[in-house]
């Protein structure tokens, strides 16, 4: 009986050990390591799929095909061009546009009044934007200091008014259980480990005992495992934090090939055997393990509208201020942990394109953009307001953020590129390649970097540096699976697009 992962690549290598042995054989397949799921899959053994092989066949030429055809062709690059790959070439272009972006980008400094207003008599006060201006968005118009301060000094002299107050409830569902891919990222986030670091702790917690396999691109779950969770909720935490119905999370990658469970706990507690970094990256799988099938979080969102010399422009207000405020009413899963999973960072382009030392403590995480903001009074459209006081505050645009590898994992998982078991290494590879650099956690295109993805991008476009190129690829695979198509043909119609392209 082979029992291999229940995907291509588990099919493929269950076919060459039946080649190797030579004796009869009989597929089984399982997501989940319970006896429930073994006993089921041992009852119905079936033949190998050669359908299944030859696409994981078709998958593994390729590969090697983009490999061997075009590295040989960056030699036009410089001598340091070393190698150039499918999934590896389309990750270093996202980094390389990336940082295009940087050295074009432009600054612009512009103004945006913040009013602190209040209803008289009636607190607290609040503060509140401008957002347009004469019917129009007020964007970035007003550019110039002189043109700031006349406006404030007007609008001091005007009447405010409640345009609309708006107030609702939001919900926040809890986030799925990890995945190798969301796993990377949070500890990117919360413990600082880069992909490397994470898969090593990961490896060795699985070798252990203590969690499931790592390498998973499936959010499902054993339903013994949710029994467990739900479990653990009932006992440690108010009745209100347990749903009704255990939670079943949607997969959000159509090119996941779910062959294993998502990354959870085998014991429902924490194990006190485990210490260091590996005891930080389990406590951050049992709280995402646990949250996942907690209550979801409510949250009243609150949003004012105050017009500033109501009926001043065409019968409307001269300009309108918006003031908004979120209230956490439950926490939900949130009361065990956040569902931060990427970094942006704040920092503009710095000279010669890099970003300033120690930037990564000014990094965004996904916990700070969520933060609570403050509680806004309930008013009613029509009532006056009283300005308490008036500024012009200076702003200026910012260019898109640096990647950090957690984040660009994060982008070639939401394109469909790439598997579970390869991010950790393609980040190694173009960081060793020197084509792209890193500081304070981001990652930066090299000169040498910029260059194989001008040259890969002129040579081959249309082919494989294209970031839809693997979601095309990976249907002509399932076609191959379904026994739709031949692999062959697939392989060598691809080849031949490639060698054109090199020659």
């Amino acid at each position: 009986l082979l029992a291999t992962d229940p995907d291509r690549e588990g099919e493929a290598i269950a076919w060459h050990i039946a080649q190797i042995l030579a004796v009869p054989c009989r597929r089984v397949t399982f997501q989940a390591i319970t006896k429930q799921a073994v006993v089921a899959a041992i009852a119905k053994p079936r033949a190998v799929d050669q359908h299944l092989v030859d696409a994981q066949q078709a998958r593994r030429v390729l590969d090697r095909v983009v490999g061997w055809l075009v590295s040989p062709t960056l030699w036009q690059v410089g001598k340091d061009a070393k190698s150039a790959g499918r999934v590896q070439s389309v990750a270093l272009r996202f980094v390389a546009e990336r940082e295009r972006e940087i050295q074009a980008f432009k600054v612009n400094d512009y103004f945006t009044l913040i009013a602190q207003l209040e209803r008289p008599g009636s607190a607290p006060s609040f503060k509140a934007e401008l957002v347009t201006w004469k019917g129009e968005p007020l964007k970035q118009r007003i550019s110039e200091l002189a043109i700031a301060e006349k406006t404030v000094a007007w609008c001091r002299k005007q009447a405010w008014q409640v345009i609309a107050c708006d107030r609702r409830e939001q919900s926040r569902h809890a986030p799925p259980p990890f995945t190798t891919a969301s796993a990377q990222q949070a500890a990117s986030v919360k413990l600082k480990l880069n992909p490397d670091q994470t898969m090593k702790l990961l490896q060795q917690l699985f070798e252990d005992g203590h969690i499931t396999y790592h390498r998973t691109d499936s959010v499902a779950l054993d339903p013994d495992a949710i029994a467990v969770a739900r479990a653990v909720i009932a006992r440690d935490f108010p009745p209100r934090y347990l749903p009704a119905q255990a939670l079943v999370h949607g997969q959000k990658n159509a090119n996941a090939q779910e062959a294993h469970e998502a990354i959870r706990l085998t014991h429902a507690d924490t194990t006190a055997t485990i210490t260091g970094p590996a005891a930080d990256l389990y406590r951050l799988i049992w709280e995402r393990f646990i949250a996942c099938q907690m209550a979801s979080g409510r949250d009243q969102l609150t949003t004012i509208d105050v017009a500033c010399a109501p009926g001043a422009f065409k019968g409307g207000p001269m300009g309108v201020f918006q003031a908004k405020g979120k209230v956490l009413l439950f926490d939900g899963w949130r009361r065990l942990t956040s569902d931060a999973t990427e970094e942006i960072a704040k920092d503009g382009p710095k000279k010669r394109g890099r970003p300033k030392k120690g930037a990564a403590e000014n990094a965004a995480s996904g916990e700070a953009r969520n933060e609570v903001l403050a509680e806004l009074p309930m008013l009613e459209p029509g009532q006056t307001l009283t300005l308490l006081d008036l500024l012009a505050k200076p702003k200026s645009t910012k260019p898109p953020p640096r990647y950090t590898q957690a984040s660009l994992i994060k982008k070639l998982e939401g394109d469909g590129i790439g598997r579970p078991s390869t991010y950790a290494p393609i980040m190694q590879t173009i960081l060793e390649r020197g084509y792209v650099g890193e500081e304070a956690r981001m990652l930066f295109a090299t000169p040498l970097g910029l260059r194989v993805t001008d040259f890969l991008v002129s040579r081959y476009a249309g082919n494989f540096i294209e970031k839809d190129y693997t979601a095309k690829l990976e249907a002509r695979l399932d076609a191959i699976a379904r026994g739709e198509a031949d692999w062959q043909q697939t392989v060598t119609s691809e080849a031949f697009a490639i060698l054109g392209a090199a020659q």
